[in-house]
C-alpha cells in the first residue's frame, strides 16, 4: 500500500536515457547514476513502460540500493498507455491500465507506485481518457497502489481541457508533465502554468530543458520534429556563442540557466546517464537559480548578459511556437 507522503524535490532525474536510446548504457553505470542522484537529494525518478527497459534497469538499480536508501526514501513517477511509436502502439483501456500498473510494480519492485501518468495523452481520444482510463487510474489511487495521478503530454491546451474537465468531475489531477515548453525559444507553459494550478492540477513538471537535443552544443538529432526555420535560429545561436569565445558559456550551459530558472514550474526533470551528469545537472541547477533569468535575473558579466540579450531576440520570433504532436507518421 502506498505511504511515501514526503514532498516532490525541485529537481528530478529522467530516467529514459537509461534505454540506451541515447547510447549503451550498463547496469552498474545506471545504478551508479541513481546512487549519486538520492545522495545528492534527486529523489523523483521519473520512467517508463514506452522508455525501453528503462523500468527494469531502474528497478534493479533501487533493488541494489535498498540498504542504502528504503523505498520511502524516494519517489518513483511511471507511466501508462504508451508502448511505441505510433497510434496503433497505444493502449488507453481500462484493462489495460490494471496490468500495466502492476507490471511497472513489478519490474520496479515495489507494491506501489508514488506517480503514474497517462503517458501523452494527445495521441489519444479525448472521451477515452476521461472516461476510462483515469476513472480506472483513479480507482487504483483509492486501493492504495497509486499515490498520485496525473497526464502528461506536449500540446498545453489539450492538458488543460482534461485538467478542467477533471475538476468539474470533482477528480482534480494530481500531477502534470509536460516538455520542451519552457526553454530558450519556447515560453508557452508560462501562459499555462497558472491556468493549470486552477484546473486543480497541484504540481506542475517540467521535463526537457534542451528541448529534445535542439538546445545541445552536440549536433541536432535528425529526427526532432522543430521546423528548418527554428533549427536555423539555434544555429545562429551557436554560432555567436562560438564566437565570443569563452569557457564560461555554451548553448548548453545558457539553455540551462534559463530553464532551470523558472519557478513556476514544481520540478524539473533531467535525464543523466552517468554520476557525472548528475553533478553536472545539479551545478546548472544551482547556478540557473542564483541567476534568475526567467524571473528577469541578469548575467553578473556584461558580455555574456548582452550575448544572452543577443539570443533572446533571434528567438524571440519562436516564444510561442510548437511542433505538432502527434507527428503526422505516428
Amino acid at each position: 500500500m502506498s505511504t511515501n507522503s514526503k514532498p516532490l524535490p525541485r529537481l528530478g532525474l529522467g530516467c529514459g536515457v537509461f534505454s540506451g536510446a541515447y547510447g549503451p548504457i550498463t547496469q552498474k553505470e545506471v545504478t551508479d547514476t541513481v546512487r549519486t542522484a538520492l545522495e545528492n537529494q534527486i529523489t523523483l525518478v521519473d520512467t517508463s513502460p514506452y522508455y525501453g527497459d528503462s523500468e527494469i534497469k531502474l528497478g534493479n538499480a533501487l533493488l541494489d540500493l535498498k540498504s542504502e536508501f528504503p523505498r520511502s526514501s524516494y519517489q518513483i513517477c511511471t507511466k501508462l498507455g504508451r508502448y511505441g511509436y505510433h497510434k496503433a502502439d497505444f493502449d488507453y483501456t481500462a484493462a489495460r491500465v490494471v496490468t500495466s500498473v502492476n507490471t511497472s510494480m513489478r519490474r520496479l519492485h515495489t507494491n506501489y507506485l508514488d506517480i503514474v501518468l497517462c503517458h501523452d495523452v494527445e495521441f489519444v481520444d479525448f472521451k477515452q481518457v476521461v472516461d476510462e482510463t483515469l476513472p480506472q487510474l483513479f480507482e487504483l489511487k483509492q486501493q492504495g497502489l497509486v499515490c498520485k495521478v496525473g497526464i502528461s503530454g506536449y500540446p498545453l491546451n489539450v492538458l488543460l481541457d482534461i485538467a478542467e474537465t477533471q475538476q468539474k468531475r470533482g477528480k482534480p489531477l494530481d500531477v502534470c508533465l509536460t516538455y520542451c515548453n519552457f526553454n530558450l525559444h519556447c515560453q508557452v507553459l508560462a501562459d499555462y502554468t497558472a491556468k493549470l494550478h486552477e484546473a486543480g492540477v497541484k504540481t506542475i513538471i517540467a521535463a526537457s530543458p534542451l528541448s529534445m537535443g535542439l538546445l545541445s552544443d552536440s549536433e541536432t538529432p535528425a529526427w526532432h520534429p522543430a521546423k528548418p526555420e527554428l533549427k536555423a535560429a539555434i544555429a545562429d545561436c551557436a554560432n555567436l556563442i562560438d564566437k565570443f569565445q569563452s569557457d564560461s558559456i555554451s548553448l548548453t550551459r545558457m539553455a540551462e540557466n534559463y530553464a532551470f530558472s523558472y519557478n513556476k514550474a514544481d520540478v524539473h526533470l533531467v535525464g543523466a546517464k552517468n554520476s557525472n551528469e548528475v553533478y553536472c545537472a545539479l551545478d546548472a541547477f544551482s547556478r540557473a537559480q542564483r541567476l534568475g533569468l526567467a524571473e528577469g535575473g541578469k548575467y553578473p558579466d556584461a558580455g555574456i548578459q548582452r550575448l544572452f540579450e543577443q539570443i533572446q531576440s533571434i528567438l524571440k520570433p519562436f516564444a510561442s511556437y510548437t511542433w505538432p504532436s502527434p507527428p503526422e507518421d505516428a
